[in-house]
């Protein structure tokens, strides 16, 4: 699996996948070129087999690092993807000397979260009816080690 920076000419893919999750709050072609003039902005693709498998976009907000999106293909869950996007968001965080990373995920999305807590994220507040005016976000942060940075 390779991971590597977005380009514009993954973002129909990116638009696909969010297309695979009925009520996933997607961006959208326009959402992920708007992310191009961000400063802050960082957007990841996965690649497996010649085909765009996921992708991830995050703020480096020093001293932390918000994690906006996170997706992957129906056709490659279970296979590390999601593991793998975390990971190097987790490599830019320690080289950008960031110390927490934050996140919000829907609390129905069991997957998400027990990928998060997986990694060491835990959940610290919860902002009622956040989605669509009925779902809560799970508000969930990692601290980094300082030793890891």
């Amino acid at each position: 699996m390779l991971i590597r920076r977005a380009r514009k000419e993954d973002y129909a893919a990116f638009a696909a996948i969010e297309a695979e999750y009925p009520g996933y709050p997607a961006w959208g072609e326009k959402g992920f070129e708007a992310e191009e003039k961000n400063r802050h902005s960082v957007t990841l693709a996965a690649e497996e087999e010649g085909r765009t498998a996921g992708f991830i976009n995050f703020w480096i907000l020093r001293p932390q690092v918000q994690l906006n999106t996170l997706a992957v293909a129906r056709a490659f869950l279970r296979r590390g993807t999601a593991s793998a996007l975390l990971g190097k968001l987790l490599e830019y965080a320690a080289k950008s000397l960031c110390r927490e990373i934050d996140l919000e995920v829907n609390e129905h999305n069991a997957a998400a979260i027990a990928l998060y807590a997986a990694h060491n994220f835990e959940v610290v507040g919860k902002r009622p009816k956040f989605y669509n005016n009925t779902d809560a976000a799970l508000l969930m942060r990692r601290v980094l080690p300082a030793k890891d940075l």
